[in-house]
């Protein structure tokens, strides 16, 4: 539950409260932006930006027991331009796993198959194993159902199952 104090101050245009909010949550955040990204630089752009969003717009959320889940949004959206930017530049991504199993070689084939999924499934698997996200906050980020969340994530599973199984 965010605090209501925080978002206040936020509406105030207290910029060091929403530096601090944001701060306090760096890691999760910084698991979805690699995960799309594969860069700190890429990811550190998408914090500044995403911050400078919620700024200039607090006053666009309507609902205040939302606000997490609004600011997740509007940092996957800037994480999904930036890629569509490196992807137009054709600048190609290194491929790092992030927070799976210890072995070098399986994390490099896992996240290479995350890779290669659909968005709706790469999304679902991203938020839901590297961020931790459950499946009701996937449903409220996304803006979808819970059982769409559910669906993508077992179809998505089963897709990456055979792209690893392709590559044995």
């Amino acid at each position: 539950m965010v605090n209501k104090d925080i978002i206040k101050r936020i509406k105030k245009q207290d910029m060091e409260a929403l530096i601090n909010w944001f701060s306090e949550r760096e890691q999760k955040f910084y698991k979805v932006g690699w995960a799309f990204l594969h860069s700190h630089h890429d990811v550190e752009d998408v914090f500044h930006n995403t911050i400078i969003k919620v700024y200039e717009n607090i006053n666009q959320l309507k609902k205040e027991q939302y606000f997490e889940t609004w600011v997740t949004s509007i940092f996957m959206n800037e994480c999904k331009a930036v890629y569509r930017k490196m992807q137009r530049n054709q600048q190609e991504m290194p491929q790092v796993a992030a927070t799976l199993p210890h072995e070098p070689e399986l994390k490099m084939d896992i996240m290479n198959g995350v890779m290669l999924l659909e968005e709706p499934y790469k999304e679902v698997i991203i938020l839901k194993f590297l961020s931790d996200f459950s499946q009701e906050e996937i449903a409220a980020l996304l803006q979808v159902p819970t059982g769409t969340v559910k669906s993508r994530i077992y179809r998505g599973l089963r897709l990456l199952r055979k792209e690893l199984q392709k590559g044995e």
